[in-house]
């Protein structure tokens, strides 16, 4: 049995920690601080894409929300905190996306008597999210060349991706049980997950850094 050690969790309790924070809290210079490490965290990860999803995604609602609250009160110090409080859940969003090991996080979850069921259940649906795409983007081809353009809202995209989880349902059971999984028996680990204890005093460094920046 080899051992790993991931951040996976130490990265996931940090986001969820600043979220909670966050939302109870009235600092705006927090969120500001939680924005600036987001950008300089995707942009260390070279994430550009979700760095551009950051700038571009919260501005409506945001603008939204500060307008409604400026138009109908006279605070505009909640307005802002609402504004930048909306462009730091979405960091703190990208920043779970762009650098936590999904797989790892759920593997040493179930390490630690999360419900196998459970976790292998996610994991099925986050490998077979690739192949769900292409099967919508053949969809899509296919149905340009009848002359019909599909649209994300289109009610056909859903129901092909439906009628191809199920096709595949069975597939994936089968592909488990010949691997010699059994629901409620006992596994053997082949690689044991460990949490980094210097991810863990790293994390715990960046939320003091933060309250003490943001305060």
């Amino acid at each position: 049995m080899t051992q790993k050690k991931t951040n996976a969790l130490n990265l996931s309790l940090l986001i969820l920690a600043l979220t909670l924070e966050i939302s109870v809290s009235h600092a705006v210079k927090l969120n500001v601080a939680l924005i600036v490490l987001a950008l300089g965290f995707l942009g260390w990860r070279r994430a550009f894409k979700s760095i551009a999803v950051l700038l571009l995604l919260p501005l409506i609602p945001a603008a939204s929300s500060y307008w409604a609250i400026t138009l109908h009160g006279t605070d505009t110090s909640y307005a802002l905190l609402l504004f930048a409080r909306t462009y730091a859940f979405t960091a703190l969003g990208l920043v779970f996306l762009t650098g936590v090991d999904l797989e790892e996080l759920l593997l040493w979850l179930e390490q630690h008597r999360l419900s196998p069921n459970f976790v292998y259940g996610l994991l099925v649906v986050i490998h077979a999210l690739p192949q769900i795409m292409r099967e919508v983007a053949d969809l899509r081809e296919a149905s340009l060349l009848r002359g019909q353009k599909l649209h994300p809202w289109s009610p056909l995209i859903y129901v092909k991706v439906i009628f191809v989880a199920m096709d595949w349902q069975d597939q994936y059971v089968n592909a488990m049980y010949a691997h010699g999984y059994t629901e409620g028996g006992s596994r053997t680990i082949q690689r044991q997950l460990t949490s980094s204890r210097c991810g863990l005093l790293m994390a715990g460094a960046v939320f003091v850094m933060v309250n003490l920046i943001g305060h």
